[in-house]
């Protein structure tokens, strides 16, 4: 296919395009309650979609390799994910109602989600060009079915130097089903809940996963990468006023893969990846946004340090 270059890094990203209904509410509903919502949007979202819009927004080349509904809203959100720069050309269009993600976004720029899979289910290995990965430099797989993810990077890990791993939710609902896929993955990409679940509650026993490399996203306290019995910590002090969290993980994992690829520094690349899941928390919006100016000023307030002590230390802070 021609795509891959010394100059120009590749990504595939495997998973979700969705359609995310975004509330943006006082508080947390209670039981019986109900609220008026200070403003809504419906806006292109999903996991492995913010990834393939960051890495294109950071200058590598992004494919989203997606199943997608042939609902007219969803054929809208393809083309607003294309305009960023995102190669959708391999998408799937299927006939079934469109992934959504309802979301409420607090005052703080934390929020809730519930998720409708829809077209998105649809997705198969067979979706995932043996061609297309013989040209990336980095396959990412998001937020889908554990058996997909295990036999895409069991193919994957022959031909792509760089394979990394965000189970998302489904850490909590087929654990052991993530745990063998681990072993085709050279990063996994984990949020505190999801470590907690995977080492039975003991977050010591990250190092004893079958990965070679681990970030620990942990919001805005920043985040912890291990890689063979070393650790860093690195946080950072916004710069823009949190205002919509959603997809900050996803831009995180982008900028930890793009710099990773580029110097093999798991240090440059922890600093990159907080600072962006810094920035993407002040767009309201499921993408990252701001310029390239914006993300110095970013990169200038974010530190990165060797871990002394647990990650539990840095997690009960």
């Amino acid at each position: 296919m021609g795509l891959k270059t010394s100059e120009n890094y590749l990504h595939v990203s495997v998973g979700n395009l969705n359609l995310d209904i975004v509330t943006y509410v006082s508080k947390p509903l209670e039981p019986d309650e109900s609220l008026i919502a200070d403003s809504l949007e419906i806006r292109p979202g999903g996991a492995a979609t913010n990834y393939a819009v960051a890495v294109s927004w950071y200058g590598h080349r992004a494919v989203l390799i997606s199943s997608v509904s042939n609902h007219a809203l969803s054929m809208s959100a393809l083309e607003a994910v294309s305009e960023k720069g995102v190669i959708t050309t391999f998408a799937k269009i299927v006939e079934d109602g469109p992934g959504m993600v309802i979301i409420m976004v607090y005052p703080d720029g934390n929020r809730s989600m519930i998720r409708y899979l829809g077209a998105n289910q649809s997705l198969t290995p067979r979706d995932v060009p043996l061609d297309l990965l013989k040209e990336a430099h980095v396959l990412h797989v998001a937020s889908v079915n554990p058996s997909l993810a295990c036999e895409v990077a069991s193919v994957a890990e022959k031909y792509v130097p760089l394979v990394s791993y965000d189970p998302g939710g489904f850490v909590s609902t087929a654990r052991s089903r993530v745990l063998k896929t681990l072993k085709h993955v050279d990063v996994l990409f984990l949020n505190k809940h999801e470590a907690l679940v995977l080492t039975e509650g003991s977050l010591s026993k990250l190092e004893n996963l079958n990965v070679e490399l681990i970030a620990l996203k942990l919001g805005s306290k920043g985040a912890v990468a291990i890689n063979h019995g070393k650790a860093w910590y690195s946080h950072a002090e916004p710069v823009e006023k949190p205002a919509d969290t959603t997809g900050s993980g996803d831009a995180f994992n982008a900028l930890f893969n793009a710099i990773y690829i580029e110097t093999g520094s798991v240090e440059k690349a922890l600093k990159y990846a907080v600072a962006a899941g810094a920035l993407k928390a002040s767009c309201r919006s499921s993408f990252i946004c701001g310029d390239k100016r914006v993300f110095r000023k970013q990169l200038m307030k974010t530190t990165v340090r060797p871990l002394s002590g647990s990650i539990s230390d840095i997690v009960n802070e």
